[in-house]
């Protein structure tokens, strides 16, 4: 989490807003107490109520990046590049095109194979116009989005979308740990 902090705050984000679950509010003060203009808030119970809530302290910023903490990865370049590509839509995703053959799979059996030339796997730092973003998630409190680009596709808006950089993992299984601590001493 220091890592991404310290990327948002040289990058100028002002306030920093870090959305934990609840019962790890006091925890998270704790770890980024040396950041300046940090604000730690409990989320939700869905990751879309956490970002709705994380919202509540962004002021008058005509923009606002939503970045998740399982990719400890990012760079000011990224976040530079998702930024900018806002310009006319309502937001702008990273984002890597799948290399890998994808399978449609029911009951443990292959039922088709996916053609894959225009599917890209989303990644964060996502931006977007911050009155876009409220609105988008005013009018779909109860849509389970996976991610906060699919709240502007559902109320109409446009997200740009920028090559993201593979080594901006996600670190979300026991596995993921021992590749992104052989990334982090690569990086250092």
């Amino acid at each position: 989490m220091t890592w991404s902090l310290g990327a948002l705050a040289d990058f100028g984000c002002d306030p920093v807003i870090v959305v934990v679950p609840a019962e790890h509010v006091e925890e998270a003060r704790d770890l980024v107490r040396t950041f300046a203009n940090t604000i730690v808030t409990g989320g939700g119970d869905t990751r879309q109520a956490s970002v709705a809530r994380g919202l509540e302290h962004v002021g008058r910023s005509t923009h606002v990046i939503v970045h998740d903490a399982a990719r400890p990865f990012l760079t000011r370049s990224l976040l530079q590049r998702v930024l900018d590509a806002v310009g006319d839509h309502d937001g702008a995703i990273a984002a890597e095109p799948v290399e890998e053959t994808l399978k449609w799979v029911a009951d443990d059996r292959v039922v088709e194979t996916v053609d894959r030339p225009r599917l890209w796997r989303a990644q964060t730092p996502q931006a977007f116009r911050t009155d876009a973003l409220r609105g988008a998630h005013e009018r779909s409190p109860d849509v389970a989005a996976t991610d906060d680009a699919q709240l502007i596709e559902l109320a109409g808006g446009s997200v740009a979308v920028v090559r993201g950089d593979r080594r901006n993992v996600k670190v979300t299984f026991e596995e993921d740990f021992a590749l992104a601590e052989s990334l982090a001493t690569s990086l250092q």
